[in-house]
């Protein structure tokens, strides 16, 4: 196993293409010699990069993580964990393990959950079902952390998935999340509307979104895949590129106060025409992305979408900033970091 750091660099101008792009053309060895070509280039702002063939981060880079400037984002990576839908099981959960305990600063998974959640709590893994099918690796993902959970002491029945495949609920033996709708609506500053049941029911939020092109907010990750799936009536906050909303929706104590943390399953991202996903238009990048901080999660996850759209000629997300307005307004209202040289990024290929 080995450490890599990727980082692209962006240019003033974009060379278009008229051709359709072939993500099945592009291996994943070559995406990630031409990012790694791109890293080299790039400016080391706030980043840990680990290289080398050491199996587990320098004991400088624990550092870095341990005594950040900024909010720590972890990244595994491997050319391995996914062939198509199909997930190599174990490695995922060695990538998980790897992530949480990174993060944590500790052994591994089940000290780690120790530490985020309490004994007692009623954890829900927050999914979105939308592309689900068609990504085909949500059951995977729930399948390593409930696994994951399980090993580290909490029953299967305070368990809760929400947004998960209909299989997940037997197969794994978890609870199903209470339906409806909250009586009464909140007031969340740009808007009102009621949240849903299953916040009254969850004392833990483990948000799991995928990483998706949107063409209203820009992108989809962790914010959104908590705030337009809480309320009842997400499409009257679509205007402005979801923004405010996303961030106002998020900010209400009755979700942020419930997040642990954030796990963006990046196995195989939309880098084109989200949040639906077809095959065409979805990336192998064997990836995952966790941090405490939804708002530099979400950033990090933007540039590896860009990263992955620049190998394929495609313009940035956010040519235009305003197509991913709602990261701005959501760090304005305190939820995290939105700039990227501030995020401290420790990464690992397995």
């Amino acid at each position: 196993m080995a450490g890599i750091g990727l980082l692209s660099t962006r240019n003033s101008a974009m060379a278009g293409s008229s051709a359709s792009p072939d993500p099945q053309g592009l291996s994943r060895r070559a995406f990630l010699a031409g990012t790694t070509a791109a890293a080299g280039m790039a400016l080391r702002t706030g980043l840990s990069v680990l290289a080398g063939q050491a199996p587990e981060p320098t004991t400088r880079d624990a550092e870095d993580a341990a005594n950040p400037t900024g909010p720590v984002v972890v990244e595994a990576r491997s050319e391995n964990v996914v062939d198509g839908r199909a997930v190599h099981q174990s490695l995922l959960r060695e990538m998980l393990d790897w992530c949480l305990g990174t993060l944590t600063k500790t052994s591994g998974s089940r000290e780690a959950w120790r530490r985020l959640l309490k004994p007692d709590d009623v954890v829900g893994l927050k999914f979105n079902s939308s592309g689900a099918e068609e990504i085909g690796t949500t059951p995977a993902m729930a399948e390593a952390l409930v696994a994951s959970l399980v090993d580290a002491g909490w029953a299967t029945g305070n368990i809760v998935l929400i947004e998960a495949p209909e299989s997940t609920y037997e197969e794994l033996k978890v609870t199903r999340p209470a339906p409806g709708w909250a009586a009464e609506e909140v007031d969340f500053g740009s808007g009102r509307d009621r949240l849903a049941s299953v916040l009254g029911q969850v004392t833990a939020l483990v948000n799991v979104p995928f990483l998706k092109t949107h063409n209203l907010a820009g992108i989809t990750a962790c914010l959104k895949n908590l705030s337009h799936a809480m309320v009842k009536h997400p499409a009257r906050y679509h205007a402005n590129h979801c923004s405010p909303y996303i961030g106002d929706i998020v900010a209400l104590p009755q979700i942020r106060n419930k997040l642990r943390i954030h796990i963006i399953n990046a196995l195989r991202t939309v880098f084109d025409g989200g949040p639906e996903a077809r095959d065409d238009l979805i990336w192998q990048s064997g990836t995952l992305l966790a941090g405490f901080d939804p708002v530099g999660v979400d950033t990090v996850g933007l540039e590896l979408l860009n990263c992955t759209r620049k190998k394929l000629r495609l313009g940035y997300v956010d040519e235009n900033r305003a197509r991913v307005a709602y990261l701005d307004a959501a760090a304005k209202r305190g939820l995290g970091c939105a700039l990227l040289y501030e995020v401290r990024q420790v990464k690992r290929l397995f």
